[in-house]
């Protein structure tokens, strides 16, 4: 077979342990809960708000409670494996730990692709909102990103590159600066405009508080960026293999952001939809889905200058057209701090996951390899500059690529109940500083309203899901063959986690024929109903085919090493 690239399954948790003991103990509980707040807070509430009103109007903030409520479900499961298993990549790691190396494969080549995407998408945010107010076509032309566009969002990508390659404490400093500004210009906005130029009448308008029904309010979750800004809670644990007190810090940011964000966001989108002037495109105040086709006509810029801008930079248009110019040029400003401190984490969030899949076996093990100088996962970060590049390419509008981002981040999410009743029955021997109380009712819940979020992103973004998780075999397969890494699947591995492809082709066909996109066979609510039983008995065939994996043993039988 040659010279093997990889290690042993034995060698490999020595290796990993090693890998683990050189990464720099530098975040504080106050350095992880900014982490996660800079994380939530990023592109999201520069567009989201516009892109969740069009769906579903006004009931667009129902629509970010709900979203809020969701991901506190799944951060509470979250929050008893970050503090048991504190380690950079966690999230990756969790699947595999549970139920072996297919799964952890398969969950991980998923969180991979939704994490690396995300720089992309936030140095699209940059562009986008800087060709409101540049030459209309040099950025973007027809709703894309024009070859300049694309050219000066690699050049962001880079420059936070070199951020992340200083080490995780200059990274960590700098994201508290950021996140500050990122947090103090969205109060403002919402206390300026409440203030000033807020309608409450638009809240509940003459077509109604729920003009187009509760279906789209659940679209808006995961297809308009609301599931996707506030994802960035799981920052505290990916990093958490960094933290000083992981047990003590990761419960406390990835519960606590999460609820920073639910309130920031619900407000944003309530000024938003309380201050738009809808005599400047001439609608009657609600007809949102009608300013959605003015914005995105083929002569919007020319010929509903408004609309067009309020798809470009809601907030800013919104401020500029109350005459609170200084505000439009803060709102400007953030544009380019927001989405750039949420790039700057995904950056490294990124690298740590192709470095929790090389410590788990899926790569090979120079992706493992922490830099001596600075202390951080370099070939990753490299890796995760370069791949994050090829995401302009189908993906090149930021309300393009929200969804599919969201859609492979919220798959991640599923395995988290499971994995936690698994890793309870296998080893309960393990330190829990956190416990999730009336975990056998949260934890089927959390896996329940992932898969439902999973389905809600609607097709075809399911079956390019599908396609890109699946694609991910066929890479393992090619590396297990050129000797890259060690061939870890098995009969027992593969039996334990069997039940992931299948659950991602049931997924798939549901949303092939539910009404989010497909072909409206089965319909609202009964679409919701049958996803929620079908995520029920997948849920408890996770459950059943759990097994007590090696690094798990050796977890248990070293415990004080682990801490």
């Amino acid at each position: 077979m040659g010279e093997q690239s990889s290690i042993p399954s034995d060698a490999n948790i020595s290796y990993a342990e090693n890998q683990d003991k050189k990464l720099r103990k530098a975040l504080s509980t106050w350095d992880l809960l900014m982490l996660s707040v800079g994380g939530i807070i990023g592109s999201g509430w520069l567009f989201a708000a516009y892109a969740a009103s069009v769906l579903s109007g006004p009931a667009s903030i129902l629509a970010w409670v709900l979203g809020g409520i969701i991901v506190i479900f799944i951060a509470l499961v979250y929050a008893e494996l970050g503090s048991m298993i504190p380690r950079s990549g966690a999230i990756v790691r969790y699947g595999h730990l549970s139920h072996g190396s297919f799964a952890g494969f398969l969950f991980g080549w998923a969180y991979f692709l939704s994490a690396v995407s995300v720089p992309a998408i936030e140095a699209e945010a940059v562009v986008t909102y800087a060709a409101s107010y540049v030459t209309k076509p040099a950025l973007i032309a027809n709703g894309i990103m024009t070859g300049l566009g694309t050219l000066i969002a690699m050049i962001l990508m880079i420059g936070f590159f070199f951020l992340n390659y200083a080490g995780v404490h200059i990274m960590g400093k700098t994201n508290q600066g950021l996140t500050w500004v990122k947090v103090i210009i969205p109060v403002i906005t919402i206390l300026v405009l409440i203030f000033v130029h807020f309608n409450p009448s638009e809240i509940i308008p003459s077509n109604g508080f729920m003009p187009y029904g509760w279906a789209p309010v659940f679209a808006a979750i995961s297809s308009t960026g609301i599931v996707f800004s506030y994802f960035g809670f799981r920052q505290a644990i990916d990093y958490g293999g960094e933290a000083r007190n992981p047990q003590r810090s990761i419960p406390i940011a990835t519960i606590g952001s999460v609820l920073i964000g639910m309130l920031i966001y619900s407000l944003l989108q309530v000024v938003f939809v309380g201050g738009i002037d809808w005599s400047k495109v001439g609608l009657l105040p609600g007809q949102w889905q009608q300013l959605s086709s003015l914005a995105s006509s083929s002569n919007a810029a020319t010929a509903y200058p408004y609309a067009y801008d309020l798809m470009n930079a809601p907030f800013a248009t919104v401020a500029l057209s109350a005459g609170l110019v200084w505000l439009t040029y803060t709102l400007y400003a953030s544009a380019y701090l927001a989405p750039s401190g949420t790039l700057n984490v995904y950056m490294g969030t990124s690298a740590r996951t192709l470095y929790g899949m090389a410590v788990n076996g899926h790569l090979p093990k120079t992706f493992a390899k922490i830099e001596e100088r600075n202390r951080i996962p370099l070939i990753p970060l490299i890796t995760t500059l370069l791949v994050g590049f090829l995401f302009f390419l189908p993906f090149p509008s930021w309300y393009k690529m929200v969804g599919f981002i969201s859609g492979a981040t919220v798959f991640t999410y599923i395995v988290g109940g499971a994995a936690l009743m698994n890793l309870r029955k296998q080893a309960p021997e393990l330190k829990r500083p956190f416990r999730l109380p009336a975990a056998d009712v949260f934890a089927p819940i959390a896996f329940i309203l992932a898969s439902e979020a999973v389905y809600w992103t609607g097709w075809p973004t399911t079956l390019y899901l599908a396609i890109g998780i699946f694609a991910g075999l066929v890479l393992y397969g090619i590396l297990a063959a050129l000797h890259k890494i060690e061939q870890s699947f098995n009969s027992t591995n593969v039996k334990a986690g069997l039940w992931v492809p299948f659950f991602i082709i049931v997924l798939t066909v549901l949303s092939y024929l539910g009404e989010y996109g497909g072909i409206d066979v089965i319909k609202f609510p009964l679409d919701l109903i049958v996803v929620a039983i079908v995520s029920a008995l997948f849920y408890f065939w996770a459950i059943r085919s759990g097994i007590k994996t090696e690094e798990i043993a050796a977890m248990v039988a070293n415990e004080d090493q682990y801490v």
